[in-house]
């Protein structure tokens, strides 16, 4: 987890940063291991390593210091969980039935240290054709959500589990497939995470 910060607009030139926090309010509050250096050495921000998250809100100080003036300090509370960016889904694999026309899509979860439960998470499976460029293969985004569109794109929530039947419409096409996750409850962020690196499948 990184944390950064800026300098006050008026801060004097030899105004130095210090970072204080504990992840909740039973924990002894400790200053930053590791800072991250600006100009003039001063501190701009913090890295922390192995964080762990829990369902209490973290309290960040920020304070300064100078040999001229009185630095006002900023504090807050956060819930770390709401700011995590979820990983996307690893293992992701692909079996296809050439008699059926199914593929079996099958993955598993972002591991987070505070929730291993499928029923924490939600997951969104982009498919498309892969189509050949002049250059390198292509593959798009669609800005919004929808199931089987134009019969040649399908983008489906996967709401709790870890596979998903996918019918092919063409099976001498080769496919492309991404996924990204966000939580549904259990104090996982809601936002959605990061995409997968394409798969493809199919001849």
């Amino acid at each position: 987890m990184n944390c950064t910060w800026q300098a006050g607009r008026d801060a004097p030139g030899d105004t130095q940063y210090f970072l204080y926090w504990k992840n909740s309010k039973d924990d002894n509050e400790m200053e930053c291991e590791l800072y991250i250096k600006g100009e003039n050495g001063r501190n701009t921000g913090c890295r922390f390593k192995n964080v762990r998250i829990q369902d209490d809100e973290a309290y960040f100080l920020v304070n300064g210091s100078s040999n001229g003036s009185v630095i006002q300090f900023y504090d807050e509370y956060i819930q770390l969980y709401n700011i995590e960016k979820l990983m996307p889904p690893s293992n992701i694999t692909v079996n296809c039935d050439e008699i059926k026309n199914d593929c079996i899509i099958q993955w598993q979860q972002p591991q987070i240290s505070h929730s291993n439960i499928d029923e924490c998470f939600k997951h969104e499976i982009n498919i498309k054709y892969k189509v050949r460029g002049i250059s390198s293969p292509t593959f798009n985004i669609n800005a919004y959500v929808c199931i089987y569109q134009y019969a040649w794109i399908e983008r489906k929530i996967n709401p709790w589990g870890n596979s998903h039947t996918f019918q092919r419409s063409n099976t001498r096409k080769k496919y492309l497939l991404k996924m990204r996750t966000a939580g549904t409850a259990c104090f996982v962020s809601a936002a959605w995470g990061e995409w997968s690196a394409p798969v493809e499948f199919g001849k």
